[in-house]
């Protein structure tokens, strides 16, 4: 059973997504003229660089979740079209420290996110790749690095459920 696609690679020294417009259009059409849905989950905004265009390119796709998305916090127009459209940002605290996106988590851009109201749910990123499971030691440290309470715990196992591709019967 496939529920959508995920894009993943390094932004800043692969082909961007647009590179792959055709294959994701065709897909597109596939899935429409199967009668299904075609839910994209894009990587987007995982990148220090100012001219890192991937979060247009994966809001404008349609993209249900923006994995990472932490240049989000450089593009204050981009953050209401993904406030309004309601996309998910799949925000990974320890990878996003790990590979120096964020040399202090006390400074990542995702309690901001959740505050102005983004959705905002934290993952993992690549585990196996990683070499761990679960999301224990993430929530751990965004709990502590981003000062947050009881309801913004909440607010984000919500957001996890609310926009993730399970079957609304099983959420």
């Amino acid at each position: 059973m496939i529920v959508g696609i995920d894009m993943v690679m390094e932004e800043d020294y692969n082909d961007s997504i647009s590179a792959f417009l055709p294959q994701l259009y065709e897909g597109h059409q596939k899935f429409k003229k199967d009668g299904r849905e075609f839910n994209m989950m894009l990587h987007a905004g995982e990148s220090n660089s100012k001219n890192n265009k991937e979060l247009y390119y994966a809001i404008n796709l349609g993209t249900k979740r923006i994995g990472h998305g932490i240049h989000l916090a450089h593009c204050p127009s981009l953050m209401k079209i993904v406030k309004e459209k309601e996309i998910c940002l799949e925000v990974c605290p320890i990878s996003n420290f790990i590979l120096g996106y964020t040399l202090d988590l006390r400074c990542h851009p995702a309690r901001g996110f959740l505050h102005a109201g983004l959705p905002v749910a934290i993952c993992s990123d690549d585990p196996g790749f990683w070499g761990y499971d679960g999301l224990t030691l993430d929530y751990v440290y965004a709990f502590l690095a981003w000062d947050l309470d009881l309801a913004d715990l909440k607010q984000l196992a919500i957001n996890s459920l609310t926009y993730s591709s399970v079957a609304e019967g099983d959420k």
